[in-house]
Formats: C-alpha cells, sequence, structure tokens
C-alpha cells in the first residue's frame, strides 16, 4: 500500500496569522504531521489552489491559445516557438504534466482526512462537505486540463508521497477519466453550498461550467445544455455591460470609455458580477501576475497578435478595443488583461470561466443537436445577447438571415458561432481547445498559418521524465514517438 504524503502549511500550524494564499505546502513524511483540525485542512485545500494558480499563470496562454492562430513569437523565446509553430517536443517544460498532478494530490489529500477529522468532531459535517466538494471540483478541473492537453493519463484518487509513486500507473483511458470527472463534479455540486458565490473559489456554478465544457468535449450536447441552465439561472451571474448609444465612436474619449467599461472590468479589476471562476492573485500575498506585462506589453512582448487576427475584429465590434491595441505601424498587442496595469503596484487575476462562454457554448449546442427553425432562433438568440453587449442592435444577426438557409446552413451558423467565440473570448485560453473540439483546428492552422497539421499532434508530447519515472508503463503519444 503506498504512502500518502501530507501537505501542512507550517504557518497554520502555529497559528492564524499567515494568509491562506501564501502558503507553501510541505511534503516530509512524518505522523505528527497528519492533519488534525479544519485549519489544516484549509490548508491543504488552498495548496491545492495555488498549484493551480503556478500550473496555469502562464499555461492558461501556452496551452488554451498559443497553438492557435492568434499570436506570434516576438520575442525569439524557444519554447513560445514551438507551441506557435506547433513544433512540439518531449523536452519541453510544458509538456510536463506534473503541476496538474500535483493540483490533484492535494485535493486527493483532502478527500482522504476530512472524513477521519468528522469523527473526531475536529470539523463541523457542513464545513466538512464545502471543503471536500471544492476538492473533488478542483481534482476534476485538474484532469479536464491533462485529458485536453495529453489525452489518456493516469489516474490517480489517493495522495502520493513522491513523484516515484508514480511509477505504479499507466495511462487510464479516457472513458475512465471522463467517467471519474463527472462523479468528481457531481460530488462539488452536492457538497459545496448554494450560497457560495465566491469568483476566486470553486463553487456549484463553476462545478456546473467546468461540467458543460466536459460535455461538450465529449459532443454530448443535451447534458452541456443542462448544466449551463443551472448557471444562467443563477442570479448571482450576470453579463457585464459594453455597448452604449450615448457614446460617439469617433469622439476623443471613446477609447478610454469602451477600456474602461464594464465588460473591460471583467479582466482588470475582477470579481465581476460575469466571472464564475478567476485564478487569484494578489502582490500582498507574494505573487503576481507581472508574467503578463512581459508577454504582452512593453517595447518587446513576448507574444504579439497576428496583425490578420488582430484585422479580424469586426469595426464595429468594440471588444476588438478592449482586446487589443493596434500600433501606427499595424502591429497589435493583445491588452485584455493589462489595461491600466502597472506591475509595481497591480496584478490581475486571471478568468477561466465566464458567462459569456456559456452563452455561446449553449448557442452551439443547440445548433448542434437540431436544424429546426426553433433551433435557429434560440441559438441566435443567445448569440445576439452577445453581439447586441459588442456593438448594439445593428451588429446582431437579422432572423431574416439566420433563418435563410440559401444564406446558412447548420454548419454555416456553426462556424459563426465558432467565430464568435474566437472574438468574445479572444487570448483568454479557449481558442486552441474550441478548435479541436469542434474539429476544426486543421482546417483552421492550414488557412491562417499554412500548417499542416497531423491529426496525432493535437495532443501534446508527454515530458521525457513522465515516461522514464513510469518504469514503462507509460508510453509516448503516437506523433511524438
Amino acid at each position: 500500500m503506498k504512502k500518502y504524503i501530507y501537505f501542512i502549511v507550517s504557518c497554520l500550524l502555529l497559528g492564524s496569522s499567515c494568509n491562506v494564499l501564501d502558503l507553501e505546502p510541505e511534503t516530509s513524511w512524518s505522523g505528527s504531521n497528519i492533519p488534525t483540525d479544519e485549519s489544516h485542512l484549509n490548508g491543504i485545500l488552498y495548496g491545492g489552489y495555488e498549484r493551480l494558480r503556478s500550473a496555469l499563470s502562464t499555461g492558461f496562454l501556452v496551452y488554451g491559445e498559443l497553438r492557435a492562430e492568434a499570436f506570434y513569437n516576438n520575442a525569439f523565446q524557444t519554447n513560445i516557438d514551438k507551441a506557435i509553430n506547433n513544433s512540439l517536443d518531449y523536452d519541453m517544460s510544458y509538456a510536463s504534466w506534473q503541476p496538474f498532478y500535483e493540483v490533484i494530490k492535494q485535493a486527493n489529500i483532502v478527500l482522504r482526512y476530512t472524513q477521519d477529522l468528522i469523527a473526531t468532531g475536529a470539523i463541523t459535517q457542513a464545513n466538512a462537505d464545502a471543503i471536500m466538494g471544492q476538492a473533488y471540483t478542483l481534482r476534476a478541473f485538474a484532469y479536464f486540463y491533462i485529458v485536453r492537453i495529453w489525452g489518456d493519463a493516469p489516474l490517480i484518487l489517493e495522495p502520493f508521497l513522491s513523484d516515484d509513486d508514480l511509477k505504479g500507473y499507466g495511462r487510464a483511458p479516457l472513458n475512465e477519466l471522463y467517467t471519474q470527472m463527472h462523479q468528481d463534479l457531481q460530488e462539488g455540486q452536492r457538497l459545496i453550498p448554494a450560497s457560495s458565490n465566491e469568483r476566486t473559489t470553486l463553487t456549484r456554478a463553476a462545478a456546473h461550467a467546468i461540467e458543460a465544457h466536459l460535455y461538450a468535449w465529449e459532443h454530448n450536447y443535451e447534458q452541456a445544455i443542462v448544466s449551463i441552465d443551472k448557471v444562467l439561472g443563477n442570479s448571482n451571474y450576470s453579463l457585464a455591460s459594453l455597448y452604449n448609444s450615448s457614446w460617439t465612436t469617433g469622439a476623443s474619449d471613446f477609447t478610454t470609455r469602451v477600456q474602461t467599461s464594464d465588460y473591460a472590468a471583467i479582466f482588470n479589476i475582477g470579481r465581476h458580477k460575469e466571472s464564475i471562476f478567476e485564478l487569484a492573485f494578489s502582490l500582498a500575498d507574494g505573487d503576481n501576475t507581472r508574467f503578463l506585462t512581459s508577454y504582452f506589453s512593453g517595447t518587446n512582448p513576448i507574444v504579439r497578435v497576428m496583425q490578420e487576427f488582430g484585422d479580424s475584429f469586426d469595426s464595429n465590434d468594440w471588444r476588438a478595443i478592449a482586446s487589443s491595441e493596434r500600433s501606427s505601424s499595424g502591429t497589435y498587442k493583445a491588452i485584455k488583461y493589462i489595461i491600466g496595469f502597472s506591475a509595481d503596484v497591480d496584478t490581475r487575476n486571471i478568468v477561466l470561466l465566464r458567462l459569456g462562454d456559456l452563452y455561446l457554448l449553449k448557442a452551439e449546442a443547440i445548433m448542434s443537436l437540431g436544424d429546426t427553425d426553433d433551433d435557429r432562433e434560440e441559438a441566435m438568440e443567445l448569440v445576439n445577447i452577445i453581439r447586441n453587449r459588442a456593438g448594439g442592435p445593428a451588429f446582431e444577426i437579422p432572423e431574416t438571415e439566420y433563418l435563410d438557409r440559401g444564406l446558412y446552413t447548420q454548419d454555416d451558423l456553426l462556424d459563426l458561432i465558432l467565430e464568435e467565440r474566437k472574438f468574445e473570448l479572444a487570448y483568454e485560453g479557449y481558442r486552441w481547445f474550441d478548435l479541436v473540439r469542434t474539429g476544426k483546428a486543421i482546417e483552421v492552422l492550414q488557412e491562417t498559418r499554412g500548417i499542416d497539421l497531423d491529426p496525432r499532434s493535437l495532443v501534446w508530447p508527454i515530458h521525457i521524465d513522465e515516461i522514464r519515472r513510469s518504469g514503462g508503463l507509460i508510453e509516448q503519444n503516437e506523433y511524438y514517438k
């Protein structure tokens, strides 16, 4: 039987003065550091959030955006260049799934020991449920990234002492991983209090949103709609505003108005009513998102927006002004997360789940299931809500057009929704996953980048260290052998 590892933060053992966002888990094996009270469990859980923040602080871009058509490498960084040009190899640091298994490890520890503390009376059932619900959801979220990035992967449901403990695990097939993720998300939905509406911890709404994406990834669109509707019907969440008929597009203050709008605040202030889950960063807690300035801003940002991508925004789409900045020479910067950003005094949360995404994901699901007039009207009503926000009533697709099958086939409307997701969710870590989910990655990369992708290359290579560590149980993904 494998030994269990316990991540206990020393400051929590000594008192309550430490900020839980500043936790650094310990990994030494000792019976004396078995969790014995509620603060220990909270420390372990927040250590899991910290691990997720570490995995995705740049990973949300590398895994979710860079392989698509939005960016080019502006600073000649080798790993960034490999991702953007889809020339991945198994020595890249991003090819390691270890950061995500660190998240899973934290969740597994919480789930292993919470029941023991209930039995001793060290924690109430209600508080235990809230902690375990987040842990189940956190584990599922980490696995959802893993399967979208690497495909089959080890399914580990127990805490482990060290990386060497992974030697006994081969890769579980996707159906087993999907089943476990659904079970975890349903437990999260059952256990997390309905009253929880925090934006920087996982809530019931976050669990429903993750499950909606998981169902969509499996092309189970009926169930995706069921999960989405549970979020859309939650009054704690509502769309930000952007278009304002009183603003004049040619006015000198127009750009400033858009870039300080309610919509821009989703990314530049945070904890917004549209946000469902975001990674929390705080200078006061010793962490920051200063990498955003090096990636997106300055004289030589690491990545720049491809001119063709920046130019593809409609001139009437106000999201372009809140997302990108075009210089007089025609080059673009992605500014969505860095409007008014100062690395010395500021930081920004990274929004991973938000309501605008779910509106469009539901539209995609509806049009994937049928093509009656009612289907078109229901799907396009959702799309037009998003387009109206972006550019007002004139920016909506008229009913006379979207009901005309001579203008739009069912596939045409699905392509339109995918394009709308491209503009609405630009630079947020969705585009690559959207292209893979909808089967469009090969076509779009050929059309926009002239890159001929082998279907086997849609997953990442597995880092060579993970293969060696497995003792022969894990094989490299086929394309990278």
